[in-house]
């Protein structure tokens, strides 16, 4: 059967010129196989969408293989078996490889397709743990993949005797792009006449959907504040393989206007401390143009585990609402056993703080439901906080119920940010499944997980490192930004220093990184996903067509792969209007094309300082630092030179001074200290007064 296909395959290529060297459509098909291998779901289907979504890429979802052909590439939504396709649809897929197609499939079993992908067999195996790409070869479609914790993709810890199905291939002419640990090719990419055919040897739902309802064989690498893409790896290898085949490709930025990736900042509102102490922290965020999302635990009763401290709080709630930031709901009880569907059934509607009042002892809760939980603190937010919608919510302790996402998408919710990024093995948002479930329902709740915390388990945030926390959360924001992943801070607003932490950290963030409330950033994600798109290039002229109803204030942008080297860039509407935009040089010799004039937060901060009442000079040090520095009233003071890590270095000065502005004159021995950044910071009895950074080369 094999040589009636290649026969076939050559008779086309001779006797139908219209298909060699055709004009494929700029875009992926999307091959929806659901049908053909007689799925009982869409798992494997809803994990591929979302990956071509995550690229930007334009698609088409499609079930006639024929059809399929004429797109710049086909990528499958499942296995090949021996009954997936008719020998002439077998026949169609390898003339279109053939004559310069692009064909991406998981899991190819059929022996017929062999020679197409450049194999001879495969072994499977439930014992395979870790995907290792190849970062010695020099290949366009591993561009992303630069990173320790993307060239190793984590299926599932190896405590477990078994896991999923994997399948390892015999290669004959195909590359090997990514190996098992066991040696085994599990990525493979075969050159075919004009075209190329890429094989990985799993099932998409085991990368995408398996973590994302948080059913994966504990693959994550690290709980919290660590980089973990191991989901974002997939659909960043599709946008490079169609990079790679497809001149001047055209997608959708996965941030607002020009700006590379988005930071959202949150806070979770759950002890009375964190009431107390987090205006200084919206203050701050308001002074630097920041809009921030404050989650508020409705806590207005008193048991073993907490007190009522939402209740009197009416100034504190105005004044967030006055200074621009925006409100989730963080739950009523914040709950620790909140995930358990033994303490906590999902419950009914109809439930108001008066008839809904759970109780825990210290140990267990009783009295509690999911609905109670969701309902009464977005109705008693929304009832005290005038003009205001609630839209997002986060679990307390991020405790993740099984039917969290049933109960946010009755409730009307639009977005969840319960989930850790790490435990979740993505970056990028993604929709829920209704009940954890493989086969649930696709909810209409966005998931925006959480990227980083001041949450560290293992070595708590404290007064002493707090510094060294931030420059963990920079790691990782690096490493998402390289990719345009979003990264969620969540901070509890309840310690000074923490502030601190988040000056620096903001001040030392990447260029191009735009600060935006959740909801918003939630908005700007679901109109990115909501309209498709072509692009048509002749010579050396591109002009991209968008749809008339695209409103384009939601900040959507395009990136060019090689931009700066066509003649002209046009974008025009479906009906062939010339749309204004503005256009500037990106990344390598790619373009950006935006509609909106975006300021990155990065900007709008102007690399500021939290505290003003304090400076140095000059800067860098010299043999002598100056001290500027300005007291309200005369008290006892303590300023010192601190490192990153929190360390007093060098004390400058400590006892009474007065009210009024003071010059101090320091010697600094430069031989005595590391090159690097570091901070004067100056105290009083209740902490920190102010702080200025400082830079030893």
């Amino acid at each position: 059967m094999k040589f009636t296909i290649c026969i076939v395959a050559c008779f086309l290529i001779l006797f139908n010129p219209s298909s060699f060297g055709q004009n494929l459509t700029r875009a992926i098909a999307v091959l929806d196989l659901t049908a053909k291998n007689n799925e009982t779901n869409d798992s494997r289907f809803f994990s591929v969408e979302y990956m071509v979504k995550v690229t930007g890429i334009p698609f088409e979802v499609i079930q006639d293989v024929e059809e399929a052909t004429n797109y710049a590439m086909i990528l499958s939504s499942s296995l090949f078996k021996n009954s997936t396709f008719t020998t002439s649809e077998k026949n169609i897929l390898s003339t279109y490889v053939q004559n310069g197609g692009v064909l991406l499939a998981p899991r190819i079993e059929d022996e017929e397709l062999f020679d197409v992908f450049g194999i001879n067999g495969y072994v499977d195996s439930k014992s395979r743990f870790e995907i290792h790409w190849d970062s010695s070869l020099d290949d366009a479609a591993l561009k992303y993949i630069n990173e320790p914790e993307e060239q190793i993709v984590s299926l599932g810890r190896n405590t477990y005797p078994t896991i999923f199905k994997t399948l390892s291939y015999a290669t004959t002419f195909a590359e090997t792009l990514a190996r098992y640990e066991d040696g085994s090719s599990a990525i493979i990419k075969n050159q075919y006449g004009n075209g190329y055919a890429i094989s990985i040897g799993l099932s998409w739902k085991e990368v995408i959907l398996r973590n994302q309802i948080n059913r994966d064989y504990e693959a994550q690498r690290i709980t919290s504040n660590g980089f973990e893409p191991t989901s974002d790896v997939f659909p960043l290898f599709i946008r490079a393989l169609f990079l790679e085949h497809q001149p001047h490709t055209v997608w959708k930025n996965t941030s607002p206007g020009r700006s590379i990736s988005t930071l959202m900042i949150t806070h979770d509102i759950d002890s009375s401390t964190g009431m107390d102490t987090l205006e200084i922290f919206a203050e701050y965020e308001n002074d630097n143009n920041i809009e921030a999302t404050y989650n508020v635990t409705v806590r207005y009763f008193d048991d073993n585990l907490m007190s009522d401290f939402y209740l009197n709080r009416q100034s504190t709630l105005n004044n967030i609402q006055d200074m621009n930031h925006n409100f989730g709901s963080h739950s009523v009880g914040h709950f620790f056993d909140f995930g358990n569907d033994d303490v906590f059934p999902i419950g009914s509607l109809g439930n108001t703080r008066n008839n809904y009042q759970p109780y825990n002892d210290g140990d267990i809760t009783t009295g509690g439901t999911v609905y109670g939980e969701l309902e009464v603190s977005k109705n008693v937010l929304e009832e005290d906080i005038s003009n205001t919608t609630i839209s997002v919510f986060r679990a307390g302790h991020l405790a993740y119920h099984k039917n969290l996402i049933d109960v946010l998408d009755d409730l009307e919710y639009q977005f969840n940010s319960s989930y850790s990024a790490s435990d979740v093995l993505t970056n990028f948002p993604f929709q829920n499944k209704r009940g954890r479930s493989f086969s649930g329902a696709t909810s209409d709740i966005y998931e925006i997980p959480v990227t980083i915390s001041d949450v560290f388990h293992d070595n708590p945030i404290s007064i002493f490192n707090h510094f060294a926390k931030a420059n963990t959360w920079l790691d990782v924001t690096r490493k998402n930004h390289a990719n345009g992943a979003p990264t969620t801070l969540l901070i509890h607003p309840n310690r000074h220093y923490k502030l601190e932490s988040i000056s620096y950290y903001l001040d030392e963030l990447p260029d191009d990184v735009n600060i935006m409330e959740m909801e918003k950033f939630g908005d700007f994600w679901k109109a990115r996903e909501a309209f498709n798109f072509s692009s048509e290039l002749v010579g050396n002229d591109l002009t991209i067509t968008i749809p008339d109803s695209v409103d384009l204030g939601n900040d959507i942008s395009f990136i060019v792969a090689d931009g700066q080297s066509l003649s002209t860039i046009l974008i025009k509407n479906n009906v062939g209007l010339d749309l204004n935009f503005s256009q500037e040089n990106w990344e390598g010799n790619d373009v950006i094309v935006y509609f909106g004039d975006i300021i990155n937060s990065t900007e709008q901060l102007a690399k500021l300082n939290n505290h003003s009442n304090i400076s140095a000079f000059p800067n860098p040090i010299k043999n002598t630092l100056n001290l500027e520095f300005e007291l309200s009233k005369t008290e006892n003071i303590q300023i010192a030179l601190y490192d990153l890590n929190g360390k007093k270095v060098l004390p400058f000065l400590e006892g009474t001074q007065s009210k009024g502005k003071h010059i101090l004159q320091k010697s600094i021995p430069l031989e005595s200290y590391s090159t690097g950044v570091y901070f004067v910071i100056m105290k009083n009895k209740d902490g920190i007064l102010g702080r200025t950074k400082i830079v030893v080369e």
